[in-house]
């Protein structure tokens, strides 16, 4: 099922009443859809949509959040003064290289 079939206003309105009747009724949902003659994966995925939709939302978005503060927060792998030796060395490593080929 497409998104736009979670976007019809009829349908959304009477599983919304299910859900919230299920919700409300104490019993299981195979029980709540054995009653009411509803087919029981259908009303998961209602389920799913009309009450996980928003807080998934919320969760991805602190989620985004959370890894955008830490991408700032990032300490470099190396400190400075490491990598300045790093490059002393490199560099030092090649000149040898260079001075022995001439």
């Amino acid at each position: 099922m497409g998104t736009e079939y979670f976007k019809n206003e009829a349908r959304r309105s009477l599983w919304s009443v299910h859900v919230e009747a299920w919700r409300r009724s104490g019993l299981s949902k195979r029980k709540y859809c054995r009653q009411h003659r509803l087919n029981g994966g259908t009303f998961d995925r209602w389920l799913r949509h009309l009450i996980d939709a928003e807080p998934l939302k919320i969760r991805a978005e602190l989620r985004r959040e959370e890894r955008r503060e830490r991408l700032r927060k990032k300490p470099s792998p190396v400190s400075k003064d490491q990598r300045c030796r790093a490059v002393q060395a490199f560099r030092a490593m090649h000149v040898k290289r260079w001075d022995g080929a001439v």
